[in-house]
């Protein structure tokens, strides 16, 4: 009970969303086109970002790595300058420096989504829009709750049923941890087990993040991530046991993948969330950092 109280308490109140949500929608609203970017360990909550926008609001946005950004995007497009929003954890605050320095320098519109920012890097950067939470072991849940709240937020006309259920459930997430867990119990053993060993970690595209996080959050064996369409070629080189994180909408789209694995002998433990694509990550979330805080040390 103490790790589920731990993520509950974790969470985002829907005032505390609606206070951290205001900067993230001006950054957007009334916006054709952005690009999003991260820096850091988790770069997956960047992309996941920007499949929200484009799945429920009127703009366009595309990812770009972030030196691809700093060094072959920024300083070429003048009079094309696109606003930006980046998202940051701690170990990609040097390259947030330099990607800011650039943007700024080259006149574009900047927000940051971010955990506990260093002083040095807040003052020198203090004219960006910012939203910032405070960093500690259940920080990318609170980022990732906090992201999708803001977007879903903008929803506008035909969009907005879809939206509104987005809503709901990332106000409703403290009040469904304990029955995820159970939920899930039998796959979250099967994972437990798989951990110690060493193992591929493979995702669909929403699922990047909770991947990453189950990857480089345990220290307890050698884990590799790898986008689904080349999981197999890490079979003999890394590991057999394959976590994958998936959805159920995602089931077809899947099945050729997940066959080739398992011809080459792989074993696939499946997170399999069966709820909308843009919500899963956050289920998945809380389902790795139980994993996590219950058995292994946060790194």
């Amino acid at each position: 009970m103490q790790v589920l109280e731990r993520i509950r308490s974790s969470l985002s109140s829907q005032r505390e969303l609606e206070a951290s949500s205001q900067i993230l929608r001006r950054a957007i609203e009334g916006r054709r086109y952005l690009l999003v970017t991260s820096t850091g360990m988790f770069r997956g909550l960047g992309r996941y970002l920007a499949q929200l926008v484009n799945s429920l609001t009127s703009s366009s946005t595309y990812y770009v790595e972030p030196y691809e950004l700093t060094y072959y995007i920024a300083p070429y497009d003048e009079s094309r300058e696109v606003d930006v929003i980046a998202t940051a954890t701690p170990e990609g605050y040097s390259d947030l420096y330099l990607l800011l320095d650039q943007l700024t320098l080259t006149g574009h519109r900047v927000a940051v989504i971010s955990g506990e920012l260093p002083e040095q890097l807040k003052g020198r950067f203090s004219y960006i829009d910012l939203v910032e939470v405070p960093w500690n072991e259940l920080g990318l849940l609170k980022l990732a709750q906090i992201v999708a709240y803001s977007i879903a937020s903008l929803s506008r006309g035909d969009l907005r049923r879809r939206a509104s259920r987005v809503l709901d459930e990332c106000t409703s997430l403290h009040a469904v941890v304990e029955d995820l867990i159970e939920l899930y119990r039998e796959e979250l053993g099967t994972l437990r087990s798989t951990l110690v060993r060493p193992h591929v970690v493979t995702y669909t595209p929403t699922m990047e993040v909770a991947a990453q996080l189950l990857a480089y959050g345990s220290d307890r064996s050698l884990a590799v991530v790898a986008d689904l369409p080349s999981v197999h070629a890490y079979l003999r080189r890394v590991s057999k046991d394959v976590v994958a994180f998936t959805t159920d909408v995602e089931v077809y789209s899947l099945r050729y993948h997940l066959n080739k694995v398992a011809e080459l002998g792989g074993r696939v433990v499946e997170l399999r969330l069966r709820t909308d694509p843009l919500t899963a990550p956050l289920y998945a979330l809380i389902l790795v950092y139980y994993v996590i805080l219950e058995g292994t040390q946060w790194t």
